[in-house]
């Protein structure tokens, strides 16, 4: 379409929807880029609850999560540290969980945590 004829009200309304599809186009690139998906790759079903859960984004590595509570979707969250295995050994103890790596690292969960205090 040639513009140079058409005059004034043509140009903005172009650069107007020109502007309005270029932030669509933004918008929904960013939304791929930095939003990840969860799943669930394990769990231990005891009191409490214990669920790995995975992130993956298109930027960067994939992140790992131990949850522990009364369910899945809700409960106290603990992140494995990046280059520890995703299969932690679950020793539930009377004041707490804790959650053995291979690599010998381990990390106690007190039982108020996950309890809410109860």
């Amino acid at each position: 379409m040639d513009t140079a004829k058409k005059g004034c009200l043509v140009n903005v309304l172009l650069f107007a929807l020109g502007a309005i599809i270029g932030i669509g186009m933004t918008t929904v690139s960013g939304l791929i880029i930095f939003l990840s998906t969860t799943e669930t790759i394990s769990s231990d079903e005891g009191t409490p609850g214990v669920w790995v859960k995975k992130s993956e984004s298109v930027l960067g590595p994939p992140e790992y999560e131990v949850w522990l509570g009364r369910s899945e979707d809700h409960g106290h969250v603990v992140e494995i540290p990046g280059g520890w295995d995703d299969s932690p050994e679950v020793v539930r103890q009377p004041d707490g969980v804790e959650l053995r790596f291979d690599n010998g690292g381990r990390i106690f969960v007190p039982a108020s945590a996950y309890l809410g205090g109860r």
